[in-house]
């Protein structure tokens, strides 16, 4: 009983909240990403592609993941291409080439292809000119998926913008 007491006492010294695991970062709304993620979606299949398709916030955590009915591949390269836009805040479009130039990028990359793909497809998202997430589109050709996601973004963005 008086190891009960001796630790409730503690338990009431305790700060009274807890702090979160992570710091909240700079992010798409739901509805934000749910928007641009089913435009995305809906840009390829008029151009008659499955594709899968991933928004993420600004630290390159994953906030949505869409894998059309007859995509052929599991949404594996949708959220690295998403996290690897937040993180350089720079379109794969960009990026892809960009390997083939400077050496240094290329290295970084391959050291991170874990997390990081710069294949394009892939857009950073800005609202009131900061960095809130990206968005990034994966499993069909990489100018049909950049093209779904420009057109995603400038269909369903609202106020959401890319550099």
């Amino acid at each position: 009983m008086r190891s009960g007491l001796v630790f409730l006492g503690l338990m009431l010294a305790a700060p009274a909240v807890a702090q979160p695991a992570y710091t909240v970062q700079p992010q798409p709304t739901l509805a934000q990403a749910q928007a641009l993620g089913q435009a995305a979606l809906s840009a390829c299949q008029a151009r008659g592609y499955a594709a899968s398709v991933a928004v993420v916030d600004s630290a390159g955590r994953v906030k949505l993941v869409l894998r059309a009915d007859d995509a052929p591949k599991p949404p594996v390269a949708a959220p690295l291409k998403a996290a690897a836009a937040a993180h350089y805040d720079l379109p794969g479009s960009v990026m892809e080439p960009r390997t083939h130039t400077d050496a240094a990028f290329a290295a970084e990359l391959e050291a991170h292809k874990d997390i990081y793909n710069p294949h394009a497809g892939s857009l950073p998202l800005h609202e009131n000119g900061r960095l809130i997430g990206a968005l990034a589109v994966a499993d069909v050709p990489h100018e049909v998926a950049d093209a779904c996601a420009r057109e995603a973004l400038s269909s369903a963005g609202g106020g959401i913008s890319t550099p």
